[in-house]
């Protein structure tokens, strides 16, 4: 048949998606044999600019190629509330900068889509979004446009001195819609002083009866300002709490980085609507679990339980059932409640609260898996055989009643040959349970998975949010049963998924960074220890981490591997995890606090409705933009729960001003040499410039070496006093007690010659500072998982759920 251009271009923008070649020659019936013809109109309507080209895909032009939206219902619907959808603008997802490719084909200036971050002076670079190329300077003059991490689009346009710098053309998405800050009152001028300097002088506000000068209040982020320093607009919704309250800065941080600790109440009514108890006809395909002995295993002050476990012998090895709460059930697309999740991507844990990425009556109502509470749950079916290695697994969708909420104290005593009240009847199967983890484990250290161990601090508070103190992360054999099973199940889904070829969001684990990996084999060898020959795996790397057990050198080997370790991120595309020597890795387990195990939740679902492999090529592209969305989300996450980890650091070791302490030398750098307090799990920084001026860093031997012949290395112990702290920078100078550099000389006299100075107090340096390495960079574990961050870039797990929970090994990996 002869192709006509008006009927792809009818196609195309009949469609609510970017179509593949393939996909338009099916709905205008064309035979296969004529795909090159096709290809050859496509491309004719790419170059009259007729339609865009978004890799694969195509697209009307009138779209203008941007973004790709999430799909949405407007108005009220079957199952939701009538009112209006949350006022916040729909959540956009990018699965390319396809404006700014069209510009560079047709000789436009070139764009680029990424996150503001800005400087306490002003200017500002851009995260590109795509993570291709280096960050984009943007001056202050363009950074005033926009808020500290908002999504935005730049224009790359030449700079000063032969460099490239950005001009804002649009912000694409506004993350940054809440602040902290003093409300002042001067005559009929009134302004709030922000607590984050990133956000300028002053937000400018009107009138507010309802609070007084000098209180700290809540703003609502309007307007960022416009170049000539017209100041940022925003509107007062509440007072916020008393100056100086440590749940202050932990808000700060999280508003930073994009994260609300409301819902709007449009959410909150539709899902206290559908958190309705489980209606028989719900049961209705489902495989009935209700008969085992399905339990979950938490921290004690855990509130949404996720995920539940069993063990049975099988006839050729083990049977294990992980049930996980199904989620998507009660969020379903497009909706008001996946439109908020979408936005969130992940639950925050802080020591003090939790941010959760679904309200509390889903989170800790109808999708926790309470006791004696029929659920309706997804489902990894297992056999396992004697070695701990999958034999085949079943994934189907079921209802479950958990037989006990068990905690990890109880089952670790358990476990352990103690008589534990109201468990003895799990016995046996917990028991089982721990036969099969260490084999679990065992296999995966036989395929190479690296075993990192690192301590990780944790924060404990009193009810005031004052810290009692701050010691390591427990991880018991409780944990590491979990763990084990979680990662089992992960792997089973991810299978499932790709021996049929079905699209999903992975996991992925990228290999070392060659320079870094290259610093920790050199650091190796000086020790000892020799990689197996020029290509290093995981396997061979794990056996350097086993040699040096329980030698000093321990930390500094795990923190540097640590360092070279590439951070897991989610993809469409599975190139396989190297951290845990898996060819197939997602997240299926932690559905409430993660939005990717959600998305994975429901493509089973659509799978088995359709009941064969056919996929649109553009779903595997939304989703790839999904996954992106979801990556960067997480490590806003991490950069506020590091800060916030660092505030409380910092505010425990201010406490023990001038004290002396034991430490071990963890990390060193040009400026000085970063300790760790024995006993305290937190780390300060003694400088090189107290230590006898400039210093050479050798990375072979991780030392840093003075003019006067003396070194400090990795590993080495020595008696520091703690010299200074410094909140707002979050860092804690030391001193070497051998050198007395014991003066504590305190801070500088600063000018308050104005609102902001008085508000504020001054410490507004401008010099780099390593407020981020105050805490302890233990990695330890956190969720179910082996544990992550930049520490274990691999990791991921659970933790607790409506208030900070005692954690649950390895959140991200």
């Amino acid at each position: 048949m002869q192709i006509d251009s008006k009927q792809i271009l009818d196609v195309l923008s009949a469609a609510d998606h970017a179509l593949g070649v393939k996909e338009v020659m099916g709905r205008l019936g064309v035979h296969p044999g004529e795909l090159t013809d096709m290809k050859r109109a496509l491309r004719d309507l790419v170059r009259e600019g007729a339609v865009l080209r978004d890799g694969k895909r195509f697209r009307p032009a009138t779209d203008k190629g941007r973004e790709l939206p999430v799909p949405r219902r407007h108005g009220a619907r079957h199952g939701e509330p009538g009112q209006a959808q949350p006022q916040a603008k729909p959540v956009l997802i990018y699965p390319n900068d396809a404006e700014g490719q069209r510009r560079r084909r047709g000789g436009g200036p070139q764009t680029v889509v990424g996150l503001l971050r800005k400087h306490r002076d002003g200017f500002g670079f851009v995260e590109r979004y795509d993570g291709e190329g280096d960050d984009i300077f943007v001056p202050a003059v363009e950074a005033t446009q926009a808020f500290d991490g908002d999504l935005i689009r730049v224009q790359v346009i030449p700079g000063t001195g032969g460099r490239t710098q950005g001009r804002i053309v649009e912000t694409v998405e506004r993350r940054r819609t809440l602040a902290l800050g003093t409300y002042v009152q001067r005559g009929r001028q009134t302004m709030v002083v922000p607590m984050d300097a990133s956000l300028g002088e002053f937000i400018a506000v009107q009138p507010d009866g309802r609070v007084r000068d000098g209180d700290v209040v809540k703003v609502q982020l309007t307007e960022p300002g416009a170049p000539g320093f017209v100041p940022p607009q925003g509107v007062v919704l509440e007072k916020a709490g008393e100056r100086g309250e440590p749940q202050l800065e932990v808000l700060r941080a999280a508003y930073a980085q994009g994260f609300s600790d409301e819902f709007p109440e449009s959410v909150i009514a539709y899902a206290e609507q559908v958190a309705r108890p489980v209606e028989p006809s719900a049961y209705a395909g489902r495989r009935d679990l209700r008969g085992l002995n399905l339990v979950t295993i938490d921290g004690e002050d855990a509130r949404d339980f996720d995920d539940a476990v069993y063990v049975e012998r099988a006839p050729r090895g083990y049977r294990l059932v992980v049930a996980i709460a199904d989620v998507s059930h009660y969020v379903t697309e497009g909706s008001a409640l996946d439109d908020e999740a979408l936005r969130r991507c992940t639950s925050v844990y802080f020591p003090n609260l939790v941010l959760p990425m679904l309200p509390e009556a889903l989170s800790n109502g109808i999708c926790s898996l309470r006791p004696d509470e029929e659920r309706l749950c997804m489902v990894a079916d297992m056999i396992i055989d004697e070695a701990g290695l999958p034999i085949e697994a079943e994934i189907y969708a079921g209802v479950m009643r958990s037989r006990a909420r068990c905690t990890y104290t109880e089952v670790a005593a358990l476990l352990s040959g103690e008589k534990v009240p109201d468990r003895e009847f799990l016995r046996a199967d917990l028991e089982l349970g721990h036969e099969l983890a260490k084999k679990l484990n065992r296999a995966r250290m036989d395929r190479g998975a690296i075993d990192f161990d690192i301590p990780e601090a944790k924060v404990v508070l009193d009810e005031a949010s004052r810290v009692r103190t701050v010691e390591r992360r427990e991880r018991n054999e409780a944990h590491k049963l979990v763990e084990e099973f979680m990662l089992a199940a992960n792997e089973a889904v991810a299978r499932y998924f790709g021996s049929r070829g079905l699209p999903t969001i992975y996991r992925v684990h990228g290999e070392p960074d060659e320079d870094k990996l290259a610093a920790f084999l050199e650091f190796a060898q000086v020790h000892g220890l020799r990689g197996a020959g020029s290509e290093v795996t995981p396997k061979a790397l794990n056996a350097m981490l086993h040699a040096v057990e329980g030698k000093p050198v321990q930390r500094a080997f795990n923190s540097l591997l640590l360092r070279a370790m590439m951070q897991a991120t989610y993809e469409a595309e599975n190139i396989g995890h190297y951290g845990l020597a898996a060819e197939n890795y997602l997240h299926f387990t932690s559905p409430i606090r993660r939005y990717p195990d959600l998305v994975v939740h429901r493509l089973l679902k659509e799978h088995w409705a359709r009941g064969k492999a056919t996929q649109l090529e553009a779903q595997t592209a939304r989703l790839a933009a999904i996954a992106r969305r979801c990556s960067e989300r997480e490590r806003g996450a991490m950069k506020a729960e590091r800060e916030v980890d660092a505030y409380f650091g910092c505010l425990f070791l201010k406490e023990r001003l001038g004290q002396r302490y034991p430490g071990i030398i963890a990390s060193v750098a040009e400026f000085g040499l970063f300790v760790e307090l024995e006993g305290l799990f937190v780390e300060g920084l003694v400088k090189a410039e107290d230590l006898g001026g400039q210093a050479d860093l050798d990375l072979a031997t991780q030392s840093l070496r003075f003019p006067s012949g003396r070194s400090f290395s990795v590993g080495d112990r020595i008696e520091v006093q703690i010299r200074s702290v410094n909140l707002e920078r979050r860092q804690t100078d030391l001193a070497l007690v051998e050198l007395g550099k014991l003066v504590h000389e305190g801070e500088r006299p600063r000018t308050l010659a104005d609102a902001v100075d008085r508000i504020r107090g001054g410490g507004r340096g401008r010099e780099p500072t390593a407020g981020s390495r105050g805490f302890s960079r233990g990695g330890g574990s956190r969720g179910r998982e082996p544990a992550p961050t930049k520490r274990n870039p691999s990791a991921s797990g659970k933790r607790g759920g409506g208030k900070p929970s005692s954690g649950k090994p390895g959140r991200r990996r």
